[in-house]
Formats: structure tokens, C-alpha cells, sequence
């Protein structure tokens, strides 16, 4: 299948990624990134270093203490050594270039993965099987940006990701196509809690590509949209 996968720039992301190269290969795909998700503006300052670590650390500092210990690894980083697939930063995915060039493509699918910019109805039209996106909390109760220090914050004890459809402009309001659920390890930090839920995530993007590799409809159910959308805490709010 032609796939195109949306993604932000950064560690789960890239995780991800490599959790799901073994079956992207099976496929014709290209890779498109953002920089950033939600306002980076007004950030507490914890939520700082969180992501600070994701991208900064993670991006540009990483790769070369890997290489300078000599440390041998597999894990494909998106820099300038990345080759498998085509990959650029994400242009205005709602312009009528980018659209254009979609329709030439002609893609079955589109996977969102973290990424920061809001797709509108025109471009969600174009992939033959729609747009589906992994978002890391579980719908419909923690909708929005940072759905796990949510979660956590309310003493859940279990967090997880949601695979979902994206049918409109709406923020997380596709039907749920697959919760998945781990338990939350109260002796470690928010980001190694955050990182766990992309493991399980990306099993439930290789089923869904599967499912509708082999001719499957993939079965959806609505979302109760009655509970907010949440963002993540600014300084005053953290």
C-alpha cells in the first residue's frame, strides 16, 4: 500500500517509527515531520526540560555520544544519515500545493503519529482508507495535549494510547478504532511513564495496516465528545 506517515519530531515519535519499520517496509511510504506540538509559549517549567529531553537531547546530542562510545545499534534516527524512506519537514498540509501533491501520490492511508499541525477536510479526503492517528491517552476521557500527566495526575492507575480515525478538524473526536492499556509505574518519572504507551501503540497501528492490507474494514466506534479537551498546564496551572 501507499502510506504516508505524519509525525513530530522527536523520541516517542521516532520510537515509533522503528517500532514500525519492519512492516513499513512492506509498503511505499513517505515521511513528513513537525517541529512542535501545541503552543511552546507560557510552558511550565518541568514541561520545559520534558521537552527539552524529547527533541533537543534525544535529536541532537544523542546520536553523537552513540557514535563517539562506539555503541552499536539498529535504532534509525531522523538525521541527515535516514534513507529508508523519503522524509522533509512537513510543509502547510493544507494547501493546495501539498494537496495536489498528495492526489498525484495517490495514497491508501495516512498515519498521524504526534504530529503538531491540524489536518482540515480537503486533505483527510485524499487517502483511499482515511487518516488514522495514535493518540497517547484514552479516549474519550483525556482528549487534547498531554492526556497522560492528566491521567496520571488523577491517580489513574492505568494509562494508555488510542488508535483512532480522523474524519474532520475535530481535536481527537474520530471514532476509536483500539485502546491499548499498561499500568502505571508510580516510582518513575512522567516521560518513562509517557514513552511506554508507544510500544503498545505501535501494535495497534501493524494491526490496522494488516487489517486493511488483507481487505478487512477496520471497525470503529463513535466517541461521547461530552467530556473537554485538555491542554497541556502553563506556568500559572502546573
Amino acid at each position: 500500500m501507499k502510506v504516508v506517515l505524519f509525525l513530530n519530531k522527536d523520541l516517542e515519535a521516532n520510537i515509533s517509527y522503528n517500532l514500525l519499520k519492519s512492516e513499513l517496509l512492506n509498503h511505499d511510504v513517505r515521511i513528513y515531520y513537525s517541529d512542535t506540538v501545541g503552543n511552546p509559549n507560557n510552558r511550565a517549567e518541568d514541561l520545559v526540560k520534558l521537552d527539552y529531553y524529547e527533541k533537543e537531547f534525544f535529536s541532537n546530542e544523542l546520536p553523537g555520544l552513540i557514535n563517539e562510545n562506539k555503541i552499536e545499534s539498529s535504532f534509525e534516527f531522523f538525521d541527515s544519515d535516514f534513507n529508508t524512506f523519503p522524509i522533509e519537514k512537513s510543509p502547510n498540509v493544507n494547501s493546495t500545493a501539498f494537496i495536489n501533491e498528495m492526489k498525484d501520490f495517490n495514497p491508501d492511508l495516512f498515519i498521524s503519529i504526534r504530529f503538531g499541525k491540524i489536518f482540515k477536510d480537503e486533505i483527510i479526503k485524499v487517502p483511499k482508507f482515511g487518516l488514522i492517528n495514535l493518540h497517547s491517552a484514552i479516549l474519550p476521557d483525556y482528549r487534547g495535549i498531554m492526556g497522560t500527566l492528566h491521567a496520571i495526575k488523577d491517580k489513574n492507575n492505568k494509562i494508555g494510547c488510542t488508535l483512532h480515525t480522523i474524519p474532520n478538524s475535530g481535536i481527537d473526536t474520530g471514532e476509536i478504532i483500539e485502546i491499548a492499556e499498561v499500568d502505571v509505574n508510580w516510582k518513575r518519572s512522567l516521560f518513562w511513564n509517557i514513552v511506554q504507551l508507544y510500544p503498545i501503540g505501535a501494535k495497534l497501528i501493524v494491526k490496522a495496516l494488516k487489517n486493511i492490507e488483507s481487505g478487512e474494514v477496520l471497525i470503529s466506534e463513535k466517541q461521547n465528545l461530552q467530556e473537554e479537551v485538555l491542554f497541556g498546564p502553563n506556568k500559572r496551572r502546573f
